[in-house]
């Protein structure tokens, strides 16, 4: 790991020889200096993305804990030195759901304390309840027969066992400078990696089922049983990915479709525990002895406000004020873990790079905005709307600031330090990105990937015509034990990284504002 030390030794000494510029893209040089001296020795970010994780917590879409995180981002703003400073409303979200309370554990044949969260958009027990652990496994309507009748005040476990043989390779990895090599030679149109593959209850029904024609349960009509029978609690293996006790902690099966109030208070009280402990449990019960759970989840659920909001504030520009430069991260999380890693930390990032920019003094041509994008996690949808309402897009018409916007640079794969950038098929801007980074090639920057990468705010502004990136980053274990997780924490950022990725970024914005010209646009596919 970069020592914090030897970065700042370098920060000097290293900018006194400025080289040629690359296709004469002029970069400031003795600026980048200054940046360079705010953000490593000065640094903010820590303090900064530690209150919004440790000190707040999860930031649930909609949420109470979401409000109170975007009041705090408002002041926090203010306090750094931005302007025009809104929490702007984007969309409508349905229920108010926070999770207060949950305590599980077996209590029978023996006592052990269970690892667990509330599914999202979820009901609450009726208080503490003391009952009977069983096994409902349904695949076919012929499946309920067995359990008709059997099922009222019970816990139900609904998910088979997952296994969870020991890992033979790093959970933290960072780029080499192989992997950079490939992603350099990315083809156009490549990067988006292999789409991962979700198999419902339904699928693997019909999996199991093989050729047989019998039509699968879907998961539906399986909580639709559930509920007639009066199971008293859903319990489930963390969305069916985790070991060692780190959890993927999700929300109700379809709450993408229905976050309405209603639908949270007509369903099941459900929750997500740690795969060893499902499977202690299941094993058990296989072996036909009783298993006992005593449980209590209590969420707070509201019908208050049915809207989601951004927050997003300012450094005004001068004398090209109104073009803009964005620099941003999605807000919300998941609320097993804090969100620390996603996405408190592109959040804190990109609040410091606009900290930095304020305390050196600049005083940039472009408006440079910072932005706090809600509901992400449910498809980008908070910067979707940004971009619908500020800019519009060709195919249902474009508005004023369109042809006034520069680029969106965004941090959302974890805490890993920037190696680069995604050029998202945009050429035109590779001599442009090269120049800004030969200030920073001693931090690792140094790595342009033609292709595509997916799954970050960074496409609500592609997919309108608008440039939008999102850096290359060291993954560090942001898959296997970060993302969507319990283990979503502080204790999984960096903080060398944190503080070089705040460094590049103001460095990036810097420049995208101050350039005589907007960035260059690549040609929108067709159908676009």
């Amino acid at each position: 790991m970069r020592a914090v030390r030897s970065l700042m030794l370098v920060t000097v000494g290293l900018l006194v020889f400025v080289p040629s510029l690359v296709a004469q893209e002029k970069v400031d040089w003795q600026a980048v200096s200054k940046i360079r001296e705010e953000g490593l020795e000065r640094s903010q970010v820590m303090d900064i993305v530690g209150y919004m994780a440790d000190v707040i917590g999860p930031r649930l879409t909609a949420s109470p804990s979401m409000r109170d995180a975007q009041e705090w981002a408002m002041q926090k703003m203010a306090e750094v030195g931005l302007e025009n400073i809104v929490m702007e409303r984007a969309g409508e979200h349905g229920v108010n759901w926070d999770n207060e309370y949950v305590s599980l554990h077996m209590i029978a044949p023996d006592y052990q304390p269970i690892i667990g969260y509330a599914k999202a958009f979820t009901a609450s027990t009726d208080g503490k309840i003391e009952a009977e652990a069983v096994i409902v496994q349904v695949d076919t309507e012929a499946d309920f027969a067995q359990y008709r009748g059997q099922l009222n005040g019970k816990i139900a476990l609904i998910a088979p066992p997952f296994e969870t043989p020991p890992p033979f390779t790093p959970d933290a990895i960072r780029h080499t400078d192989e992997s950079l090599a490939a992603l350099s030679r990315t083809s156009v149109g490549g990067g988006q990696g292999v789409a991962t593959m979700t198999v419902t209850m339904q699928q693997l029904a019909a999996m199991r089922a093989g050729g047989t024609g019998v039509q699968p349960v879907s998961r539906p009509d399986l909580d639709a049983f559930l509920k007639a029978e009066g199971v008293a609690l859903v319990v489930d293996i963390g969305s069916g990915r985790g070991d060692d006790g780190i959890l993927l902690v999700g929300s109700r099966h379809d709450s993408r479709g229905d976050r309405s109030y209603e639908g949270v208070m007509n369903s099941l009280p459900e929750v997500d525990i740690a795969t060893e402990h499902y499977n202690r449990m299941y094993r058990i019960l296989e072996r036909g002895i009783p298993v006992t759970m005593e449980a209590e989840v209590r969420n707070r659920i509201e019908n208050s406000d049915p809207y989601y909001y951004n927050v997003v504030g300012e450094i005004p520009g001068t004398d090209l004020a109104d073009e803009i430069v964005i620099v941003g991260g999605h807000y919300d999380s998941w609320h097993g873990g804090t969100g620390a890693v996603d996405n408190a930390s592109g959040c804190a990032v990109a609040l410091e790079a606009a900290r930095i920019l304020k305390a050196v003094g600049v005083r940039p041509r472009r408006t440079i905005r910072v932005a706090f994008w809600s509901y992400e996690e449910g498809g980008l949808n908070g910067s979707r709307e940004y971009v619908n309402e500020h800019f519009g897009n060709p195919r249902n018409g474009t508005k004023p600031d369109y042809d006034r916007f520069s680029g969106y640079f965004n941090m959302d794969n974890g805490t890993g330090q920037f190696r680069g950038v995604y050029l998202q098929e945009n050429m035109f801007v590779k001599p442009i990105f090269e120049a800004w980074m030969e200030p920073l090639t001693d931090l690792g920057v140094e790595t342009l990937a033609p292709g595509n990468t997916g799954g970050t705010d960074h496409l609500s502004f592609d997919r309108a015509g608008l440039n939008g990136w999102q850096f290359i980053q060291d993954r560090i274990d942001y898959r296997p034990r970060r993302h969507h997780t319990n283990m979503d924490v502080v204790d999984g950022l960096v903080p060398e990284d944190m503080m070089v990725n705040a460094v590049v970024m103001a460095t990036f914005a810097y420049h995208a504002a101050m350039r005589d010209e907007l960035l260059p646009r690549k040609a929108p596919p067709s159908g676009r």
